[in-house]
């Protein structure tokens, strides 16, 4: 028989030479792992010159087909048989019948694939008799990778054997299977796709991965195997036995899962299960199943773990992870709702708890003095959360604004006068709680708040009576400071907000150009004391009650010079005093303190001189007090309480007490001693009233009528004629900046207006307004 001249890839256990004894079976049969295909050796065979057939051709054909039908059977017996001629033998004639014609390789192709598929039904056999245990189902899962591989062992060597049928025959005939093809074909068919094996396979596959979920080791080099098996079959097949049951079961698996964790965890414990999760599935994934499954198995991990279970923590916990700063679960909450396409639900919440604890802030009248420093942490912490735990999100951002500009002005006008004093706390001297970088991060935070207040004309009232205090005793910690504030305030609201308290800077320096001009002149040549007057241009500052207190004469000399020399500069201006913004220096000898200097109001000064014609020993009444300085009996008890009640007690009360009565009597302290020689003797701060307050808001109540009146009467004259709404959004257009104005503020101020002939209805239309020229 001839031999082959090609070199066609054989097993290993095909190689040439003669086998012992021992594994005479094991190397005729050529069997070797299909997973080694890749690394079986080559098999050269070589070229010898052809004999001549036998003289009976279709004899030897027969014979050939019947040889190479018994010699598949052989392989893929049960055990192995050995062949019936060697496999170089085999492989001739395999060449020998195809050379025959069509025919005979078609017929040589039906017997193998008859051979291929009995082979298959006998595996199904086999892999039915064993019984898949509960518990136990890699047990089986073993038995049906041994028996693939058994199988794809046959198949290849049968290829092997038939390779010349492949690669001429086969490949030339339309609708015909490759050998290796034909064996996995008929494998899915016989075995797979049998409605008995493939349920096992599924059924065992979907509880060892569910045994794994649940904590137990499995061997997971076997699954990988099998998944593998099923995809090298079909894409059908892998889908239909394992990617939809397993998806499915997976499903009602985490399902049951969120349900039974949802009841028994905390928010924190659940959301760090719902992460291992995720992260165990995609490893599972990567690892065994596939990475193409890992998109699918986490979204239906997200589904059933995630939406629903989430956002229930959301609404019932948000809450508590925001007060307790829990960022991490924050952060978790955000991710996965993020996975899910629900980071509105959580937004939604955040935006409610900002406006209930935002809300609960700015209407806790007990906390009023904290009103602003806790708004001021409160937002801090928010924009700390938003860009630890939900990645600076430009949404969560614009909640926070959103939800301060809702809660801000829920208690009208209230936050914009708490404002102005937070701001006058923070610019006072004395203020140590910060340096100059912390102050003026601190006037970013309020201009914040101040952004949102509709009150501005409100917190422009209060800011400016507390601004003239600084100014006027010289109580600001930093011009500085107060530059940049108002800086900010311009740039918020543009210049006509701030040109009244520009202003109030510019006379500050004017007075003190003008001091040094008239301590330079002759007007000054007899005066015991140095004077320092600050002219304030009326309607810019802050109106103050007149104080007709009775001055020393030497006093109310140097005041009456200042009047005559500014006069005489200023030519048509009339100077009206106003003392109880005044200070004074005094030189006090005391028997044991020695001297000092006193640093008071003018008030307290006044008080004090009175003792100058007091003999040692002798006292003074209240009455007599209040007589000889013309102070009023409030603000009298209030300087002498200061004097003999205070720190600094330089006057002695009989009979002893915190408060100040009539009838009380005054002494100077003979006993009087301090450390220091400048000593500051504070007035005691009289506490704002309800009445004071009220009187501040009603002075901006006038004015907003004032400013509403003269916008009208603006918008109208450059108009000519205005339909009442179009008059309106007008109005509410340019008021609005400045405060909230109400429609019907608006109505009773055209009402006035028309009384006052400034405007007109139009003849014969009733909401048409005219300007009156």
């Amino acid at each position: 028989m001839s031999r082959l001249g090609s070199s066609p890839e054989l097993p290993h256990s095909a190689l040439k030479g003669s086998p012992t004894p021992a594994d005479a079976p094991r190397r005729r049969l050529g069997l070797s792992s299909g997973l080694e295909k890749a690394g079986a050796r080559k098999l050269t065979l070589k070229a010898k010159p052809r004999t001549s057939l036998p003289q009976d051709p279709a004899a030897w054909t027969t014979q050939a087909i019947a040889t190479l039908s018994r010699a598949v059977r052989a392989i893929q017996s049960r055990p192995p048989e050995p062949t019936p001629e060697s496999l170089e033998a085999l492989y001739s004639l395999c060449e020998g019948a195809v050379g025959r014609g069509n025919g005979t390789g078609q017929i040589l192709y039906d017997r193998i694939r008859m051979e291929i598929e009995r082979n298959a039904g006998e595996v199904r056999k086999a892999l039915l008799v064993p019984e898949v245990v509960q518990g136990e189902e890699d047990r089986w899962l073993t038995v049906l990778e041994a028996e693939w591989k058994r199988y794809l062992d046959q198949v290849l060597l049968v290829r092997a054997i038939f390779l010349h049928l492949d690669r001429t025959f086969v490949l030339q005939s339309t609708g015909l299977l490759s050998l290796w093809d034909l064996g996995l074909d008929s494998f899915r068919h016989s075995v797979i796709e049998d409605e008995q094996v493939g349920g096992r396979v599924t059924s065992a596959l979907i509880a060892v991965i569910k045994r794994e979920r649940d904590g137990d080791i499995i061997s997971r080099p076997l699954v990988r195997s099998l998944i593998l098996l099923l995809r090298a079959l079909s894409v059908q097949s892998h889908s239909s036995l394992f990617v939809t049951p397993f998806l499915a079961a997976s499903r009602q698996y985490f399902k049951e899962e969120g349900n039974r964790l949802a009841a028994e965890l905390d928010a924190s414990a659940y959301l760090r299960r719902v992460e291992f999760r995720l992260t165990s599935e995609g490893a599972r994934c990567e690892a065994v199943l596939g990475s193409d499954l890992k998109g699918s198995i986490l979204r239906v991990v997200l589904e059933e773990l995630v939406s629903g279970h989430v956002e229930a923590i959301v609404e019932k916990d948000l809450p508590a992870m925001l007060q307790e700063t829990r960022t991490e679960d924050l952060s978790s909450v955000y991710t996965l709702l993020g996975r899910v396409g629900t980071h509105s639900v959580l937004r939604e919440a955040f935006l409610a708890y900002l406006k209930s604890a935002g809300l609960a802030i700015v209407m806790d009248k007990s906390q009023d003095d904290k009103m602003v420093d806790n708004l001021i942490s409160f937002r801090m912490a928010m924009l700390e959360v938003v860009r630890v735990s939900f990645g600076q999100d430009a949404a969560f951002s614009q909640a926070v604004s959103q939800a301060f500009e809702f809660f801000i002005n829920k208690r009208e006008n209230k936050p914009a006068e708490m404002m102005a004093k937070h701001l006058d706390a923070k610019l006072r001297s004395g203020n140590r709680s910060m340096d100059d970088a912390g102050l003026e991060e601190n006037l970013k935070q309020v201009l914040f708040l101040f952004r949102f207040t509709q009150g501005k004309d409100i917190f422009e009232a209060f800011y400016k009576r507390d601004l003239a205090k600084r100014l006027l005793l010289n109580k600001s910690a930093s011009f500085d400071a107060e530059r940049s504030m108002l800086l900010k305030l311009k740039d918020e609201c543009g210049p006509g907000f701030t040109q009244k308290l520009e202003i109030m800077f510019k006379d500050i320096e004017l007075s003190s150009d003008f001091a040094r001009v008239y301590s330079a002149s002759r007007s000054t040549s007899s005066q015991p004391f140095d004077l320092s007057v600050n002219v304030l241009s009326i309607g810019n500052w802050p109106s103050y009650p007149p104080s007709n207190v009775r001055l020393p004469d030497a006093m109310a000399q140097a005041l009456e010079r200042f009047r005559d020399f500014y006069v005489s500069k200023h030519s048509g201006r009339s100077l009206k005093w106003q003392h109880s913004l005044d200070t004074c220096a005094i030189k006090a000898t005391f028997p044991k303190g020695g001297k000092k200097e006193l640093a008071v109001s003018l008030f307290q000064g006044l008080v004090l001189l009175l003792f100058n014609d007091v003999p040692d020993g002798g006292k003074l009444s209240f009455e007599d007090i209040v007589a000889d300085t013309r102070l009023d009996a409030k603000e009298a008890a209030r300087t002498l309480q200061s004097l003999a009640c205070g720190k600094v007690r330089v006057l002695q009360k009989t009979p002893r007490g915190r408060e100040v009565e009539p009838g009380d009597q005054f002494n100077f302290n003979m006993d009087f001693k301090d450390d220091h020689v400048k000593i500051k003797i504070n007035q005691i701060q009289q506490k704002e009233t309800a009445e004071e307050n009220k009187s501040t808001t009603d002075r901006v109540f006038t004015d907003r009528a004032s400013h509403l009146q003269l916008a009208i009467v603006r918008i109208m004259k450059a108009r000519k004629t205005l339909k009442y709404q179009e008059l309106i959004m007008e109005v509410v257009s340019q008021i609005g900046a400045r405060f909230k104005v109400e429609t019907t503020e608006i109505k009773k101020s055209i009402s006035s207006l028309i009384d006052r002939d400034y405007l007109r209805r139009a003849e014969g239309q009733q909401n048409v307004f005219e300007y009156v020229a």
